[in-house]
């Protein structure tokens, strides 16, 4: 409640600027940030997650979703706009904001701690997590063979660059997200009609979906565009166009992941549903579904987009810990230090239980929340932007 009415009262202050883009004028523009914050936002859980929020709060959840995520243009459009103004060297986020556009060094110093601690380690626990569990139980791959894996590509990481992570994102994001839209736009239209649009209907107007579904809804929005957690400020600030063309990519990502990727997942679950039951396991669902549809193809399939989602949420997770860092600070130690704890959390990520990961991560992601909406109302009061 207390984002949905600071949401409606920026858009309003803003006069539905937020809701405003050109497409054409951004075509000609560098997308860097574009990429970096599709990066950071699309990982597995944009798949997983929708479709566990629908199956938990129905398919009205869809429109909560897509409505919500309308709505929090008005918090991106601030962060971003901040994110780029008080950015140094190209560099910018919570810190940033915090340090000099609020002056105040020590919640400049707590928000940053946080932000790396929450996405540049717990996110890339989430991520390895997912992608591991398929890799044992679908493929029937060891954990030790995955550990291992996984140690050589994060030490090849760590190796790269900033420039050379941007770089990359670059030239991944765009291709990982067109092979997916073109993959399951194939599922959809080959099966039209055989989707049972009574399903969607009956749960649609259920108790369950219209109640429960608006909670989900509101939730999953948040999540699936990071809200005031600090990498959209983060992204804003790697922008090398004008600070318009930055705040414009920024929302143009909102609504790429929260109607497209969202729209996609729920036909594809839609069509499952008409023909199949739940499976007794989340965790399973999308593999499910995609076997459904494409044979022993559509696991191997999903497993190459979770690996691509997962390599470019784990680049931007090391892009955002390791420029904060290095702007602070170019001490070899502590370097070694966030290097050595981003391997460990990502191999913990392979090691422990799901449930323990989101458990902490949930709390993470709200206290940030206060953090950055403090910021943005702090300075919003001063700002006749």
């Amino acid at each position: 409640m207390y984002l949905f009415v600071l949401s409606i009262y920026l858009s309003f202050k803003l006069k539905f600027r937020n809701y405003k883009i050109n497409i054409k004028e951004l075509i000609k523009k560098d997308k860097t940030s574009l990429f970096l914050t599709l990066g950071t936002k699309i990982g597995v859980g944009s798949i997983i997650g929708t479709a566990s929020s629908i199956l938990i709060g129905g398919f009205s959840s869809v429109i909560w979703i897509i409505i919500f995520s309308f709505l929090f243009t008005s918090l991106i459009y601030y962060e971003s706009y901040y994110g780029n103004k008080y950015k140094k060297d190209g560099i910018g986020g919570p810190y940033f904001i915090n340090r000099y556009g609020l002056n105040n060094r020590i919640l400049s110093v707590i928000s940053l701690i946080l932000l790396i601690i929450s996405y540049s380690f717990i996110f890339q626990m989430i991520q390895f997590n997912t992608i591991s569990y398929i890799l044992v139980n679908d493929l029937n791959i060891s954990k030790l063979l995955i550990i291992l894996v996984s140690i050589l590509f994060l030490y090849i990481t760590l190796k790269l660059s900033i420039k050379d992570v941007l770089n990359i994102l670059n030239k991944l994001v765009p291709y990982m997200c067109l092979i997916f839209i073109l993959v399951c736009l194939y599922i959809i239209l080959r099966n039209i009609n055989n989707i049972n649009f009574n399903i969607f209907i009956k749960d649609f107007l259920s108790f369950k979906s219209i109640f429960s579904g608006l909670v989900i809804g509101i939730k999953r929005s948040i999540f699936m565009n990071e809200v005031l957690i600090g990498t959209t400020s983060t992204a804003s600030a790697s922008d090398k166009n004008d600070i318009e063309a930055s705040i414009k990519y920024q929302i143009l990502s909102v609504y790429f992941i929260s109607i497209v990727i969202t729209l996609l997942v729920a036909f594809l679950l839609l069509i499952y549903l008409s023909n199949n039951v739940i499976p007794g396991d989340y965790n399973i669902l999308m593999s499910s579904v995609f076997s459904y549809s494409l044979g022993n193809f559509g696991i191997y399939f999903l497993l190459i987009i979770y690996l691509l989602f997962g390599i470019t949420t784990v680049l931007s997770g090391y892009y955002i810990g390791i420029s904060n860092i290095k702007y602070l600070s170019n001490n070899k130690f502590l370097l070694l230090i966030f290097k050595t704890l981003f391997i460990v959390s990502c191999i913990l990520g392979i090691i422990l239980n799901n449930n323990s990961i989101w458990k902490y991560s949930d709390i993470l992601l709200f206290i940030m929340i206060i953090i950055n909406s403090y910021s943005i109302i702090k300075l919003v009061m001063y700002d006749d932007r």
